[in-house]
């Protein structure tokens, strides 16, 4: 979504961020000043991260050190997602100015436009691959009322852009937020979930954001009314699964210019997405801009973060306990001991916390 702070680029210092630890985050020298939205764990010794300023960044040693490895000829392109294969494979995505997609197979030394949309007003928001990371789909905001969407089935190497019969439509000023590239959930290539944010211009009350959901590849669309308020600034930004079937799931969100606020930054569903309720017991203790679902031994445990820091649930989403004060915009995990949150000013951290 092309609103105030997430359409900035953020260059906060003329040095790479120091590093130091707090509770539960490692922190880590990325070596860039850029603001990081993508993040991908690969492995516990490989992980990807991108931004602004045509930032890409890749770790093949668990962090301690870090490469930029982003394009030659795109030091201005905003890569506001990545998804990420191996220690070599990984596509990125620009929003903004161009809106483009990037492939390397050999770990950065060069990259290939896969795709690059021909329209000028596009805006690309992020995208979401299945678990055997060959089915992906990719969400921009609307163009005369359509959501603009792409589809690969090989891994990223080829898109297809979806026909407008088959996309789907909103209200004047309803999009989604660019902010951590988890802001769709891809199961398969038959069943996506879209968070969106953003409010009808001739709305004349509050109304709540909503959740997109295609069963059946885009063909029919359901828009499920979700208890998060939304406005030009707020609405869903993170959506995951809590369980592999995907009937439970959780999102979070807020209002990105308030983000102490903790009201209306969280639902739960128990039906795959049919229906949404509060968590029973408290709620993130902020706004929050990514969730992940990481199964541990001792069952599965939540992590959402924003900029005011991390919030962790053990109970399935129904009660949630700041655990870092760290801010962060994204966040990705390969297990419970390879995930990494990236954020303002290059800063980047892996999960250290056992327990």
């Amino acid at each position: 979504m092309k609103r105030g702070l997430l359409l900035a680029i953020l260059l906060l210092s003329v040095s790479p961020m120091s590093v130091a630890d707090d509770d539960v985050w490692d922190l880590q020298n990325s070596g860039v000043v850029a603001s990081l939205r993508g993040v991908c764990a690969v492995s516990d010794a490989c992980c990807w991260a991108s931004g602004a300023a045509g930032t890409v960044v890749r770790t093949v040693d668990g962090g301690v050190t870090w490469q930029a490895v982003g394009p030659d000829d795109a030091t201005t392109a905003d890569f506001r997602d990545i998804e990420a294969w191996d220690e070599s494979t990984a596509v990125i995505m620009s929003a903004g100015d161009v809106d483009r997609l990037y492939r390397t197979e050999d770990g950065g030394k060069s990259w290939r436009i896969v795709y690059e949309h021909p329209d000028s007003v596009a805006f690309f928001d992020g995208m979401s691959f299945d678990r055997s990371k060959r089915n992906g789909w990719l969400m921009g905001d609307p163009i005369d009322g359509r959501l603009q969407l792409l589809t690969t089935d090989d891994a990223g190497k080829t898109w297809t852009q979806r026909t407008a019969t088959n996309l789907p439509t909103v209200e004047n000023g309803v999009a989604a937020f660019a902010a951590s590239g988890t802001h769709l959930l891809c199961v398969d290539k038959t069943n996506l979930f879209i968070g969106l944010g953003g409010v009808d211009k001739q709305a004349t009350s509050q109304a709540n954001a909503s959740v997109l959901v295609t069963n059946d590849g885009g063909a029919e669309w359901n828009t499920v009314e979700v208890p998060v308020r939304t406005g030009t600034s707020s609405g869903v930004f993170s959506i995951a699964a809590i369980d592999p079937k995907f009937q439970r799931l959780v999102l979070v969100g807020g209002d990105y210019l308030k983000p102490d606020q903790a009201t209306d930054n969280i639902a739960v569903s128990d039906d795959g997405g049919r229906s949404w309720r509060l968590p029973a017991k408290t709620r993130p203790t902020g706004f929050r801009s990514a969730v992940v679902s990481v199964p541990a031994e001792t069952g599965t445990m939540l992590l959402t973060v924003g900029p005011t820091g991390t919030d962790q649930s053990t109970d399935g989403g129904e009660s949630w306990g700041r655990v870092s004060e760290t801010g962060f915009h994204t966040m990705s995990f390969r297990s419970s001991m390879a995930g990494w949150a990236a954020g303002s000013n290059g800063r980047i951290a892996r999960w250290r916390r056992t327990k």
